[in-house]
């Protein structure tokens, strides 16, 4: 993959996606990135596994509060306990 970290104007980075590389362009005060489609579809999965490896974990950890017994706090206290709500 490209190692040019120097923003592009858009056209440019289209072309750099399109032949597989990964590009920035700069609007104003922000940078973005153009990446190629296989990229974000990787990023995506990697997401994807994220979220069933923290759902798993989850249910997980109820099960085990329910097998000792214990109620789960609902989430409004869990806010609310750490100042979020």
């Amino acid at each position: 993959m490209g190692r040019n970290h120097k923003p592009q104007d858009l056209e440019t980075a289209l072309a750099e996606a399109a032949a597989g590389r990964r590009a920035r362009v700069r609007r104003g005060h922000k940078t973005v990135a153009v990446v190629p489609l296989e990229d974000l579809e990787r990023l995506e999965e990697l997401d994807a596994e994220e979220d069933a490896d923290l759902l798993a974990a989850s249910l997980a950890a109820e099960a085990e509060a329910k097998a000792n017994g214990e109620e789960p706090v609902p989430w409004e206290d869990v806010k609310r306990r750490a100042g979020l709500g």
